[in-house]
């Protein structure tokens, strides 16, 4: 079943003389259950491209599908709703927020919903994520490493459709780092979630089931691993 569609996605920023072309059309699909890692460098359009799936940011032409709804049609409002609810984001910076507890940030998507979470589903992911024991805590007395897992708790709580991790590792060390990878991998096995990982850590991609490799806003290869 194809969770992700894009035809044709363009961005370009500024006009005549100024005009950057960050995305030069994008065609992708995912399948549901995929992990797979979009590599490149610096600059080369990946965390654009994340933006725009993430309806972050709409494309300037094309057309991007997710879980059957044509994202680039939705206003604000909606286009915030559908990202709470259908696409997990996971940033290099965790963005919890520091008064609530590890429990209320990862809750925090349904909350704002007025939604109660399935119990048992709730705690298989903590359980996944080995944070059971800190949920009573505030950010500021996890690690680093324990952060990220509470941020990705809070992305995978709505059971998205897919889930958009945005150099997930890039503020840990290497042992921590390996250890995320390993809980994507995880949630991915277990909970057959859809992952699209960016990053520019080639070790990192090869974590993946598939390398997508992005070079001036263009898709240059696309691998299957397994």
């Amino acid at each position: 079943m194809e969770i992700l569609k894009c035809n044709g996605v363009e961005k370009i920023y500024g006009k005549g003389s100024n005009q950057v072309v960050a995305l030069g059309g994008i065609n992708l699909s995912v399948e549901k259950g995929e992990f797979a890692a979009i590599i490149g460098t610096s600059g080369s359009g990946k965390s654009t491209l994340l933006h725009i799936l993430g309806s972050v940011d709409k494309a300037s032409k094309g057309t991007v599908i997710v879980d059957g709804v044509d994202i680039g049609k939705l206003n604000a409002t909606d286009a915030a709703i559908f990202r709470r609810r259908k696409v997990g984001l996971v940033y290099q910076f965790n963005n919890l927020i520091p008064t609530l507890t590890v429990e209320k940030n990862i809750l925090m998507p349904m909350l704002l919903d007025e939604r109660k979470p399935v119990k048992e589903y709730f705690e298989n992911i903590v359980s996944i994520l080995g944070i059971s024991d800190k949920l009573e805590a505030l950010p500021h007395q996890l690690s680093g490493g324990q952060q990220q897992r509470v941020a990705i708790g809070r992305a995978l709580i709505y059971r998205p459709a897919l889930l958009l991790a945005d150099e997930p590792t890039g503020n840990l060390d290497q042992k921590n780092s390996k250890e995320i990878v390993d809980l994507l991998k995880l949630s991915n096995r277990n909970l057959k979630q859809t992952i699209l990982l960016i990053t520019h850590d080639e070790k990192i991609a090869l974590e993946a089931d598939r390398i997508i490799t992005i070079e001036d806003g263009r898709i240059i290869n696309d691998q299957k691993r397994r």
